[in-house]
Order: structure tokens, then C-alpha cells, then sequence
């Protein structure tokens, strides 16, 4: 896969790529703690990025599924699901007493 870069994609990802500076140290040592080998062509630190981002976007996109779904657990229809459930249950319940 091949991926055409704007001049601002450039010079977002140009500290990254860079050897010796301190963007380019912290890729490394995310890197290094996510169990990648040691950055050493252009194209590694590119996928070492990608994946970096990958991972921060991942809690936004827990976040957005847990709404979603506190949004369908709370609708109306859910809610007069659990309140038939309970209803037979307490039913049953005061048949076997």
C-alpha cells in the first residue's frame, strides 16, 4: 500500500523521523515498550507511528461503543424489556411460595 502525503502529513511526521530528536526518542521508546524491534529505516518508524496512533484512538473508540451501548441499555424499549422480565420472574416467584 502506498500513501501520498500532503506538505503539512510531512511536517507532522518529520520529528518522528528524525534520528536524534526528541520525537524521534519517544517513538523509540514507545517502541520499544510495545515489544518492536529498534527503529531503523524511515518506513519503521512510519508503522511504529501508525500503530501509536492506532492505540490512542483505540480509548475514543471504547468510549464511543460503551455510549452506544449506555444509550441502547437506557432506551425505552430496553427498559420495558427488563420490566416484563422482572414482572414474570416476580410471578413465578410468588407461585412457588
Amino acid at each position: 500500500m502506498s500513501l501520498i502525503l500532503k506538505d503539512a502529513d510531512e511536517a507532522a511526521i518529520e520529528p518522528y523521523l528524525n534520528e536524534g530528536s526528541v520525537a524521534f526518542e519517544v517513538l523509540r521508546q514507545w517502541a520499544s515498550r510495545h515489544g518492536e524491534a529498534d527503529i531503523k529505516s524511515e518506513a519503521a518508524a512510519l508503522r511504529v507511528l501508525l500503530q501509536a496512533g492506532a492505540e490512542a484512538l483505540q480509548e475514543h473508540v471504547l468510549d464511543a461503543g460503551y455510549a452506544s451501548l449506555a444509550g441502547e441499555f437506557n432506551s425505552e424499549p430496553a427498559h420495558a424489556e427488563r420490566r416484563s422480565a422482572r414482572d414474570r420472574y416476580a410471578r413465578r416467584t410468588e407461585r412457588h411460595l
